[in-house]
């Protein structure tokens, strides 16, 4: 009796884990670009899913660096995104030249090479045999894309039938606000955010109205033209942006939250989900621990880009740097892609490849991070509460700086103000000055203040679009509608076609009734005469 017992309770248990496995979801992963700093949202974002017990299938331009029981990975050939980048908008110049283009110009290039990553990708065998499958083959439950000049994407779930959820994984060249402008209207909220402006007047409104539209229209020109060319040439299909983006974008992720971003009108279908790369700390490789716990006066963390390799940097600013670093007692750790080429180090420097960022500063001995301002290093400069010195190259990096400088969780030098004085003087200040740490500590608990933590809303919502077939009660019928429609021109022309006509019918109706009333006294006064 007691083994027929146990038996039942193993078939129980058996049952319980079949059970709970089949109701995992099987999520497509498709991430084309190489770069390592839109990928941490992403990889965050699939182990969790693969932990939750959802089979997971990734394409992507950049190796996850773990492996996990159910997740199938792809890594496709790289695409030197910035170095395309370059000879597209600076053939002459360099990446600093590349940071000092009108962002308009910029927003041209990024567009092109954008579109030609993502050809790249699609073109390679591993995603020509996906593109291949046929409709029961393509089992999947929910797409995940990588919302950067990808929205040709949206038609494999258009012809497959599937939900898509785009990811926005960074600001650059104001992608995020591009795509939210597609979404919302933008009279209420500031365009330029540099202004510190609590109330919008009518003049700021105006100006607002006029530079969406125009951005909008310049975006679609630039940007949705090429990837329409990449639906046809890949899906064998030709479908608008706007039409793909309304019929298929289920959700939004931007990987954005306030303070760190400027509250505006928005709808349910975005979710502000800023931060969700960032996990609880690990404990560090035994070579970075070693040398962060033999520091004693502390360590400065470096992190200049993903976009340019340390050798590459202006002689002026590698100079600069070398000679900060082996005036500082702390410890330095640099993180680079090019290690082997970087000559003349000083012996306080520890210089790395690849390192776990989030969990170097999340160490106490980590007292300033010396970053390029990108918005993923903002965010976890913040919720690890180090303070931040900023050595911003692109518009969007310096809109970042000024506004960690704001709310007082940072310092910011200028490009042409990048010497070992200034980077002396901006250190001591975050070092010795104690409100820094006082006030990024703040920051960090407004940034983290939300009923669910950023990676739990952006899985609660993932979740909620599979469960529901791809979530149409939360998406809008706004999407892609045209501007004068999306700022009501329309019918503020109809109405005031309408009050034109009432006020001209009643002002010829008044000037009859006088003319006729004239006419009549005349013909009085005629006949008194």
């Amino acid at each position: 009796m007691e083994s027929s017992g146990n038996r039942w309770i193993l078939l129980a248990l058996c049952a319980l884990v079949l059970g709970t496995l089949s109701d995992g979801s099987k999520v497509l992963v498709l991430f084309p670009h190489a770069s390592e700093g839109h990928f941490a949202v992403m990889r965050t974002l699939v182990a969790e899913l693969a932990s939750r017990g959802h089979n997971v299938e990734v394409y992507t331009g950049h190796g996850l660096g773990e492996s996990h029981d159910n997740v199938t990975e792809t890594v496709t050939g790289e695409y030197p995104f910035w170095s395309e980048l370059q000879k597209q908008a600076a053939p002459k110049g360099n990446l600093a030249d590349l940071g000092r283009l009108p962002i308009e110009n910029l927003r041209q290039s990024l567009a092109h090479v954008g579109a030609r990553a993502l050809d790249h990708f699609l073109t390679q065998e591993p995603l020509q045999k996906l593109l291949k499958r046929s409709y029961i083959e393509f089992d999947f439950d929910v797409v995940l894309v990588d919302y950067f000049y990808t929205e040709a994407l949206l038609a494999l779930g258009l012809i497959h039938q599937r939900p898509v959820v785009g990811i926005v994984s960074t600001d650059f060249g104001n992608y995020m606000d591009a795509v939210q402008e597609a979404l919302v209207p933008a009279a209420c909220s500031p365009i330029n955010s540099e202004l510190d402006l609590p109330q919008l007047g009518f003049s700021e409104r105006l100006g607002n109205i006029r530079e969406c539209i125009s951005r909008r229209k310049q975006f679609a020109k630039d940007h949705y033209g090429a990837q329409e060319q990449l639906v046809i040439k890949h899906f064998k299909q030709r479908y608008s942006i706007a039409e793909l983006q309304a019929s298929q974008l289920s959700l939004l992720l931007l990987n954005s939250h306030v303070p760190l971003m400027t509250p505006r009108v928005s709808i349910q279908q975005i979710v502000p989900a800023g931060g969700l790369h960032i996990r609880g700390p690990k404990e560090l490789p035994w070579n970075v621990r070693r040398f962060v716990e033999e520091a004693r006066a502390g360590v400065v963390y470096v992190q200049l880009g993903n976009e340019q390799p340390c050798g590459e940097l202006p002689k002026e600013k590698l100079e600069a740097l070398f000679a900060f670093f082996s005036s500082r007692k702390e410890g330095i750790i640099w993180t680079c892609h090019d290690v082997k080429t970087l000559e003349g180090l000083p012996k306080n420097v520890m210089i790395q490849h690849a390192v776990p960022q989030i969990d170097i500063l999340a160490h106490p001995r980590v007292k300033v991070f010396l970053t390029n301002g990108d918005l993923l290093n903002l965010q976890e400069g913040i919720v690890r509460n180090v303070p931040i010195l900023g050595l911003p190259l692109f518009h969007h990096e310096r809109r970042n700086m000024q506004l960690a400088v704001q709310l007082g969780v940072g310092l910011q030098l200028a490009e042409n103000n990048v010497t070992s004085t200034s980077l002396t003087w901006a250190v001591d200040r975050l070092l010795l000055e104690p409100h820094f740490q006082l006030t990024i500590r703040e920051v960090s608990l407004e940034f983290r203040d939300r009923p669910l933590g950023a990676l739990a809303s952006a899985l609660f919502w993932v979740n909620y679009v599979v469960r529901h077939k791809g979530g149409a009660a939360v998406r809008t019928r706004g999407i892609g509608i045209p501007s004068c429609q999306l700022h009501l021109f329309d019918l503020f022309v109809f109405y005031a076609a309408v009050a034109t006509l009432l006020v001209g019918l009643l002002g010829v109706l008044a000037f009859g009734g006088l003319y006729v009333w004239q006419k009549k006294n005349n013909a009085k006064f005629t006949k008194v005469n």
